[in-house]
């Protein structure tokens, strides 16, 4: 925590310490202050009663001038009282009798010094009889009494301090429990709720009213929040669903679930790029279906489409992982067999697919549909050095194969081809 910013336990702690210490403070003063004045009052009353005390109970002394009576007196009254010294004089300023304290120690010393500077420590009283003055008694008190009395009421004023002090470091825990606990509980949740994207914490509950009400705030603000996030992700989910539907229907074929003429073409593209240099082949078949169009003329668009979804999957099970089936538009098919080590193999994958396609397709609308295709088979490198060459000449070579005799497959033949794709290109 920078020193510039304290931190809230910190900040009510010492505003907490300085408004005790000062009411302390200013109390004591008060209290000290009225002590004294009050206390003044009270030294300058107690030595006048002690004078007036000393001159009552000496008045025959004082009359008969008996200087033994006189002392006896001062001594008894002055040691009772407590006063550091007392004179007794007759009406022409003798001294009839005299009393002074026996020397205490350094301390009681100093503190009868420090009061005789506090406070009034001398008062007198004349001795007089039937109205005839006979005498004087002047005496002089010991300020270290009062002064330790100040010393005390000082002390207590000292306790006080300490017992506030003790009494903020309690309040400061209950603060700390009741306010800046739940407080940095709610610092620390926002944090967590922003960097984790937590937004199913909640602030638990707090003593204090107005917190309490900030964390019911908050717990409805991260409610929305994770509401908001769950409705957002279901649009994520939702749109990429879509997206990944629109992007397959972008590149495969609705009615069979193929591969369309686009994806064909880039992935055909892509394994050439990937074979060059290799001695294996590649090799590309193009089939057409030979009655097609008599069953949709017959039987209607549905049965056209049920030989066509059944052709797809005999084409596809005959394919070995790394070739690619599609369906390039109408009733027409490319298959891609990459690698292959020869045109015989490619010759025998093409007579397999044909033959599974001269099976009758036996469908629960429509009975038994007579099926066959024409294929036409292209070799890479050897009849074409990209897929449109090879996809052209394959389309001638099944074209004569249809001629010829439908149900079969035909390879590309430079010799017999090479003039008709010529023509076509």
């Amino acid at each position: 925590m920078s020193a510039h910013h304290p931190s809230l336990l910190q900040a009510l702690r010492r505003a907490h310490v300085h408004l005790g210490l000062t009411a302390v403070t200013a109390a004591g003063l008060a209290l000290t202050l009225l002590s004294f004045l009050t206390l003044r009052t009270y030294v300058d009353h107690n030595l006048t009663l002690v004078a007036r005390s000393i001159a009552y109970s000496a008045e025959a002394a004082a009359v008969f001038d008996d200087a033994a009576a006189a002392q006896d007196v001062l001594t008894m009254i002055a040691t009772r009282e407590g006063l550091l010294s007392a004179a007794m004089t007759r009406q022409n300023r003798t001294q009839l009798a005299a009393y002074l304290r026996d020397s205490g120690s350094v301390i009681d010393e100093g503190m009868a010094h420090v009061g005789s500077l506090l406070f009034p420590m001398q008062a007198g009283s004349p001795i007089t009889y039937q109205g005839t003055p006979y005498g004087q008694v002047s005496v002089r008190g010991n300020g270290g009494v009062y002064v330790l009395f100040l010393l005390e009421a000082f002390a207590a004023v000292v306790f006080c301090t300490v017992l506030i002090a003790w009494w903020v470091s309690r309040l400061s825990k209950d603060i700390e429990r009741d306010i800046v606990t739940p407080l940095d509980n709610l610092a620390t949740l926002t944090r967590t709720a922003r960097n984790a994207r937590a937004f199913n914490l909640r602030a638990p509950p707090a003593v204090v009213k107005e917190i309490h009400g900030l964390g019911e705030d908050f717990n409805a603000l991260l409610s929305e929040i994770e509401s908001r996030e769950a409705e957002l992700v279901a649009k994520h989910d939702t749109l990429k669903s879509a997206n990944a539907s629109l992007s397959f229907l972008a590149f495969h074929d609705a009615l069979t679930g193929l591969p369309n003429r686009a994806r064909f073409m880039h992935e055909a593209s892509r394994a050439l790029r990937a074979h060059h240099g290799r001695s294996d082949k590649i090799a590309v078949l193009y089939v057409d279906s030979d009655n097609f169009k008599a069953v949709n003329d017959s039987l209607g668009h549905a049965a056209g489409d049920e030989l066509l979804v059944e052709i797809a999957r005999r084409i596809g099970s005959l394919i070995r992982e790394g070739g690619i089936v599609a369906r390039m538009g109408g009733d027409e098919f490319a298959v891609l067999l990459a690698p292959i080590e020869s045109i015989e193999a490619a010759s025998v994958v093409a007579s397999r697919i044909a033959a599974a396609i001269r099976m009758p397709v036996e469908s629960a609308a429509f009975g038994s549909i007579e099926s066959s295709a024409s294929i036409g088979v292209a070799i890479f490198p050897d009849h074409g050095t990209d897929v449109e060459q090879l996809l052209a000449a394959a389309d001638v070579a099944m074209y004569r194969a249809k001629t010829r005799q439908s149900g079969r497959h035909e390879v590309f033949d430079l010799n017999i081809d090479g003039t008709v794709r010529a023509a076509m290109s």
